[in-house]
């Protein structure tokens, strides 16, 4: 990802929200926690490779936290607050 090289909290935000696909993806998890499957459903032309890599940059910047339920073979991601 590239950076403005700024400790700015618009330039910031702007690095981890500009790529193709991340506004969506928050736009979906604002109605709540949801899996994977859910959201290649919901956004349904994108690749399952950029889905990871956006949810791997959220994640990284903050933004969303995944969670592996026990017993379940799928995780869930969910905003921060």
């Amino acid at each position: 990802m590239k950076g403005y090289g700024q400790f700015c909290p618009v330039a910031k935000a702007t690095e981890i929200l500009g790529d193709k696909w991340t506004l969506l993806i928050v736009r979906e998890l604002l109605m709540g926690t949801t899996r994977f499957s859910d959201l290649q459903r919901a956004l349904s032309k994108i690749s399952p490779t950029i889905l990871t890599k956006r949810l791997k940059q959220l994640e990284a910047g903050g933004i969303i936290e995944r969670k592996d339920p026990s017993g379940q073979p799928s995780r869930e991601y969910t905003l921060t607050r």
